[in-house]
């Protein structure tokens, strides 16, 4: 368990918590709601890393979230409230035509929407923020959430046998 001193504080990967388990990121919102089905299976693809190493909602101050995604892996269209900055680890980000490798990085400014993608190796990303806690809105087409449906269909399996490697 971590210090609740002001001091120095360390932070080990071993004891990183899956942010689906924390209070860290609320709910998603989607607007507009896709399809059940279609979200389903976008949400059934295994085959992604998303762990907390720093940051806790009841003592407030900043949070440290590591990334992982697989080759082709693909995130819908969505902002978050607070601003975000990104350091590519390992890998590449798409984002658009833009290309972001490992050693570089991105910011996104609270509430604009964004997307990437991941490289043919995959994605290891360190997502930093001025706050513990922040909200999702996913605002995908629906169209773009068959394409992520079809993705996630034919990569699957692979996806599945990577991420047990990347914790």
């Amino acid at each position: 368990m971590p210090s609740r001193s002001r001091g120095l504080r360390v932070f080990r990967r071993s004891d990183a918590t899956d942010l689906a388990d924390t209070k860290v990121m609320s709910r998603p919102v989607m607007d507009p709601v896709p399809d059940r089905a279609v979200l389903a299976e976008v949400g059934a693809a295994t085959g992604y890393v998303t762990q907390v190493l720093f940051g806790d909602p009841e003592q407030g101050g900043m949070s440290l979230i590591r990334l992982w995604y697989p080759p082709a892996y693909a995130l819908p269209r969505h902002s978050h409230d607070v601003d975000c900055l990104y350091y590519v680890v390992a890998g590449e980000a798409h984002l658009g035509n833009q290309i972001v490798a490992a050693g570089d990085g991105f910011y996104v400014p609270a509430n604009a929407p964004y997307a990437y993608s991941a490289g043919p190796e995959g994605v290891e990303v360190l997502e930093f923020r001025a706050t513990s806690s922040f909200g999702i809105r996913v605002t995908e087409s629906s169209e773009r959430w068959a394409q992520l449906a079809a993705i996630a269909r034919e990569h699957r399996e692979d996806w599945a046998a990577k991420t047990a490697t990347a914790r």
